[in-house]
Parts: structure tokens; sequence; C-alpha cells
């Protein structure tokens, strides 16, 4: 993989030295010329019809290009920024994987709620060097409606073939239905990826929609609806957009009861978050990932800036778009209250250690596939899991199949306004460990059999820390439709 790092970092510095402001716009303070630099690009799309979604997929060996600079990667169909696929709760996904890679891979569908047997999303699959094979993955009828995404989990392999562009957007539509609000809004499906330059965490060249710091249009007052995916293999972002609030109506996929205004968001590996933003006054705000402490003793990672908002058109009333946000609410679905209100059948607790040398990334001091690693739930269990982190860097939670509801951080109650399927876990500070609980429904029959869970910094998955989770039905199980 080639940077060029004098041409890069040149483009960058000038970039952030332009974005140094707090919602104001850039220079003496009026308001700015629209922006010099390139206009965000929405991804392609896949979409569905007649209930179907077929994908022919390619993983292949392929080069691209960012800011006019060529990399060698490993690419879905010869693009970094693959099609979203777009489909309904209720339709069949179809996808046919051919590897023309030397290694073997396989798909996740991350974040789905469906069955983890024989074709569906089986990660314990590996497809071989030069073969092929399709998946097929019934969508649920009352599946969550949001951002989703797809990506390589052949274990060992997967935080290079992330980096190397192995990961694409999957939405299921709907959320309107949530949200009606959302209907008049233009949407924005914004996919950030990240490649080490030259130093993984603390020198990373991060892309919105494989474009270095794209200019964002809106007018002042003008709600958007923004549907951000950190789509990366291992980088930790903390969001912010200068001098405007972002107001998150779903993360995960998954609708929160009423939006939360939000100054900054944490996003983590594998993690979405959908939220509104209203056009500030005319304008240029910098859209950036600001500087965030991943591990105690280290410095922190670096500010990036992500991409330029640029406000223009006449006055607006902005504080009243911000006040119909505030207002707004979301029914529960019946999967949130069911799991919200069910009493706890079972408890566990999962301790994320390394070893000195970073090396090693433990649950439990065990790595995935020695005995022990394996747990085995009864269908119909709701579970209490602790998440423990004994270690001074963050840590992020994440289980196939079946979403969950944050009780606690830190042993402080936490508001349970959605489910997610990825979680931060801070780091321990000193010799004091940090945790979460989480609340987890294995009550679905579709999600019987085999699967995992694991850090989703998949450096760390790599290295071990990941283990197996049996859901077993209680007697023979059915084969799903074919």
């Amino acid at each position: 993989m080639r940077i060029a790092a004098s041409w890069i970092g040149r483009l960058i510095r000038a970039l952030v030295a332009m974005s140094a402001v707090t919602g104001t716009a850039f220079g003496d303070g009026a308001a700015a010329p629209l922006a010099s630099g390139p206009p965000l690009v929405a991804p392609r799309a896949l979409v569905g019809r007649h209930g179907q979604l077929h994908v022919d997929l390619t993983a292949a060996p392929g080069a691209y290009t960012i800011g006019g600079e060529r990399f060698e990667g490993m690419l879905y169909d010869d693009a970094y920024i693959p099609p979203v696929w777009r489909l309904k709760p209720g339709d069949v996904l179809t996808v046919t994987l051919h590897n023309r890679l030397e290694q073997p891979t396989n798909l996740h569908f991350h974040g789905l709620h469906v069955s983890p047997r024989d074709n569906g999303d089986n990660v314990f699959l590996h497809v071989a060097p030069g073969e092929s094979f399709q998946y097929r993955v019934p969508i649920p009828h009352d599946h969550d409606a949001g951002l989703y995404w797809f990506h390589t989990h052949a274990h060992g392999f997967v935080s290079p073939q992330i980096i190397a562009g192995l990961s694409g957007a999957i939405i299921l539509e709907g959320i309107t239905r949530r949200y009606p609000m959302l209907r008049d809004m233009k949407e924005r499906v914004m996919l950030l990826k990240h490649i080490p330059h030259p130093r993984a965490d603390w020198e990373e060249l991060v892309t919105l929609n494989g474009q270095l710091a794209p200019t964002i249009a809106i007018r002042p007052g003008e709600a958007q609806f923004w549907r951000i995916g950190n789509i990366g293999a291992d980088l930790f972002l903390k969001l912010e957009l200068d001098g405007t609030p972002m107001y998150v109506v779903a993360v995960d996929g998954h609708a929160l009861l009423r939006p939360q205004r939000a100054a900054d968001i944490l996003l983590g590996p594998g993690q979405r978050v959908e939220v509104v933003v209203v056009g500030p006054a005319s304008g240029r705000y910098a859209f950036r990932s600001v500087p965030l402490v991943m591990e105690e003793g280290r410095p922190p990672l670096p500010e990036h800036l992500l991409g330029v908002l640029v406000s223009s058109g006449p006055e607006a009333d902005v504080r009243a778009m911000q006040r119909q946000l505030e207002v707004a609410r979301a029914s529960p679905t019946r999967a949130f209250e069911t799991l919200r209100t069910s009493p706890t059948t079972a408890r566990r607790t999962f301790v994320f250690t390394r070893s000195e040398d970073r090396m090693h990334f433990y649950i439990n001091g065990k790595l995935f596939g020695e005995r022990g690693t394996e747990i085995t739930v009864p269908l119909g269990s709701v579970e209490e899991w602790t998440i423990r982190n004994e270690d001074n860097q963050l840590h992020n939670f994440h289980i196939h199949q079946t979403p969950f509801l944050v009780t606690e951080i830190n042993g402080v109650p936490q508001p349970m306004l959605g489910l997610v399927d990825t979680i931060t876990i801070p780091s321990q500070v000193g010799d004091e460990p940090a945790s979460a609980k989480l609340k987890i429904a294995f009550t679905d029959p579709i999600i019987a059999g085999r699967f995992v869970f694991h850090c989703h910094v998949t450096k760390h998955e790599d290295k071990g820390m990941m283990q197996a989770i049996d859901v077993e039905a209680g007697g023979p199980l059915a084969a799903p439709a074919r």
C-alpha cells in the first residue's frame, strides 16, 4: 500500500488550518463562498426488488485512489466504497461471494438479527481462494430499519482485510415509520474508513465515502438526515460538528425513543449513528474527529478533519427546527419493550485483558479456540452480561445475531432509549477496572445456533479476543427456509 505522505500531509494541514473555528465562518467571520474542495459523493446503491436483493460480489486485489494518490488493497467489485445494499424488512438477501484473494475470506452481516446457521450469517464458514459461496439471508418482517454493514470475518485475517477495503453498508428501509419527520429530509450516507499512515492509531488517513475532507452543502435552517458508519477495522473516532449540535435518532440501526442532542459522538469500530443536522448560519464549519485518549499513559489519538459543512442561503430560524426535533418521539418496538421488562434468567462476567507485548488479547484469560472459549445458552434466556475491562485501553464489545440494552457503565445506570449491537468499553484507570452491564435476549428461535462475540477492534479479535456462543433450542432445529 503506497502513500504519498508529503502531498496528503500538506492537504490535511491546509484543511485543518482552514477549519480552526468554532461555530463561525472561516476567515474573518463573514460568510465564506461555497468551498473549493470536492463535494461529498454519495455511494452507489443496489436496491432490492419484489422482496429480493441478489448481489454478485467479488473480493479481489485492487487499486484505488484517494486525493489523487494510488493505493493497493483488497476490494469488493473493484471499489473502495462498494454500493450500499438497500432492502426492506421481510426481504431475502442473496449474496454470491467469489474469492479472488490469495487468502480465505467470508462475509458477516453486522447487526442483522438473522440466522447464524448453514449459508446464513455463518462466520465459521470460510471461502477458500478461488472458491465461491452463496449466502441466503432472510430478513425478519419486524426487523428494525436502519444502517447496518457487511465485512469480512475470517478469523486471523479480519483486520488487514477490512483495512484493505473489504467493508460496505446495508440499509434496511423504513425508519421513517418511526420518525415521519425524516421523510422530507435530504439523506446522506456517510461511511468512514481508515488506513494506517504510517502507524496505526496515531497516524491514520481517515476518509469519508473514500474522500479527504469533502464539502457538505446545507442551507441555514435545513434539516438533513446523516447516516454515519464507522466501517473501518480498528479506529475510534470522536465526532464533532463545530458550532452545530447533532440530534441522534438511531444507533446501530435501532431508532431511539426520542432524539438525543449531542455535541460530540464517540463512534468505535463497527458502530453506526443516524443523526439530524440543522444548517447553521451561513459559513463553513469543520466536521471532525477530535483528539481522544484511547490508552492511559499514551498521547491522545490525533484530530482528523472529516469534512467541511458549508451553509449557504437566506437566514432562517435554526432554533425553531431544533425545537421540533427535541419534542419528537418514537414508539417502542415489541423487541425493545420485551427485553426491557423481561426478568433476567442468568448472569455472566467476561474480563478483557492482554499480554504485555500486545500479541495476545484475552477474554477470561483465554484465546479464541482454546478450551473454555465457547459458552452454551438455552434458547429463551434473558441474560445480564458484565464486560469488565482490565486493560488500560479502550475496547469495543460486539455480539452477533442479537442486539442488547446497555444498563450500566462503570456502575452508573444508563437511560434505556434504544438497542445497540456494539458498545465502547471504557479503559481501566490506574488499577480500577472499567465495566459495562448489558441485557441480552436469547429468545428468538431465528438466532438458534452457533455464533460469536468479541472486541470489534479487529486486530484484538484476530489476536484472540473472541469467544463462541451456542444458543440451543432444546431439540432438533428446523432448517432455514430455502
